[in-house]
């Protein structure tokens, strides 16, 4: 055989060799996934295809966007598929150059921008604009609370006693020293009749009133209080109808249940109570009223040293014969220690009267007249287990107001209220 077709047939093996020695090395594909924004992806999912046999090898980016796939046997032809949430997927045929054993193809992710379906609303217009929150309604949020149902709560004793009905609140707390409200004094509250200062704490049980309960509020135009504000509203009489109320409560001391204690030192009391309430036109379209007017009494025998027995004597650290040489003395000193005009026993009374007149001629302009008064009487008091008749007190307290509200409206159109 002739030298040159042996060197020709070696170089082709030794191409042929060195050719499928350079196929079955092993190859990397590598690179890194950023935004528009040249930022880092990260978790990106990247999947390599090996042509022609279609191997797949998956791969996930790391904290700087890179990731790296390794096959032991390259091919140098690649198919890279690159996904991540929020992002446009990509793909890119990778093939090799030469001899580089490293492949490297970098992704720039453009973000997937999610396109919804149209939506048609169609509304029709309405023909005025309404509104159904009344002016007198209280808004959210409001701290406000007129008494609605609360009244029924209340023992008929105690009906009308403005602090009891404030006490129903939950946001009042009833101390020793009065009515509490966030922690307040009884000295920061206050007490208003039609939003003027009452210095009486009940109204009569049959008087057709309304009572409000605010706290402290931001509202310069509402001052004089730091704690609670009850306010009272009297209404004008009602011009449809004529209404009467009527009330009377009994409560006799032999209807009440005391253990042997409290009988031997005379706590329990008994008395009544009568209201009657009325309002509606005297005069027709010229006058109305509200009026009510209420009355109570209540008795008491409370056990003196007088009239104390041996047994409550001693439960009190006393003996019989020490009250009896008390009494002898006091007889000698000229002191009197009962007869005319010492009282005997406890009794209260209170007479309370409430009452609006409104001149109702003219809707445009209000002339009302507001007066209130709280008669009471205390007598015996002080009596007590330590004490004798007569060192009791009689006590009496009287309070009258009057208010007069004029109000018209004037200017033009009659849209300024003066008042």
């Amino acid at each position: 055989m002739p030298m040159r077709v042996l060197l020709a047939c070696s170089l082709c093996v030794t191409v042929a060799v060195t050719s499928a020695a350079q196929q079955s090395a092993p190859e990397v594909v590598r690179g890194r996934v950023q935004d528009d924004s040249a930022r880092a992806v990260i978790g990106a999912s990247v999947k390599v295809t090996r042509g022609p046999d279609r191997l797949t090898l998956d791969a996930t980016t790391d904290s700087s966007g890179a990731y790296r796939v390794r096959f032991d046997v390259g091919t140098g032809d690649y198919l890279v598929y690159m996904s991540a949430p929020g992002f446009r997927t990509v793909r890119r045929r990778v093939q090799r150059h030469e001899t580089e054993r490293e492949l490297v193809a970098d992704f720039v992710l453009a973000p997937e921008l999610a396109v919804l379906a149209a939506v048609k609303v169609t509304a029709e217009k309405p023909e005025r604009a309404s509104n159904t929150v009344g002016w007198a309604a209280p808004e959210p949020g409001d701290a406000d609370r007129w008494a609605g149902g609360v009244n029924g709560q209340l023992p008929p004793t105690i009906a009308g006693n403005l602090d009891a009905l404030a006490s129903t609140f939950s946001n009042i707390v009833s101390t020793p020293g009065g009515l509490s409200i966030v922690g307040s004094g009884s000295e920061s509250n206050l007490t208003t009749l039609n939003g003027m200062g009452l210095a009486a704490g009940s109204i009569p049980r049959a008087a057709q009133t309304q009572t409000r309960v605010t706290g402290a509020t931001f509202d310069p135009t509402r001052g004089g209080f730091a704690g609670a504000n009850i306010d009272v509203r009297l209404d004008a009489g009602s011009r449809e109808y004529q209404e009467r109320r009527a009330f009377l409560t009994l409560d006799p001391q032999g209807f009440q249940f005391a253990d042997p204690t409290s009988r031997s030192l005379g706590s329990r009391d008994g008395g009544f109570r009568a209201s009657l309430g009325a309002d509606g036109e005297i005069v027709r379209d010229a006058l109305t009223y509200n009026v009510a007017l209420d009355i109570a009494r209540s008795t008491s025998d409370p056990v003196t040293l007088l009239t104390a027995s041996p047994d409550v004597l001693r439960g009190a650290n006393l003996s019989a014969d020490s009250v009896a040489r008390l009494v002898a003395i006091a007889g000698q000193l000229g002191l009197p220690v009962t007869g005319r005009g010492i009282p005997g026993h406890r009794q209260h009374d209170a007479l309370t009267w409430l009452a609006r007149l409104d001149d109702t001629r003219d809707t445009l302009r209000t002339r009302a007249l507001t007066t209130y008064a709280e008669l009471t009487r205390d007598g015996g008091a002080g009596l007590g287990l330590l004490a004798t008749p007569s060192t009791a007190a009689e006590r009496r307290g009287d309070i009258y107001g009057a208010q007069l509200l004029l109000d018209e409206y004037v200017g033009p159109m009659r849209r300024v209220l003066n008042e």
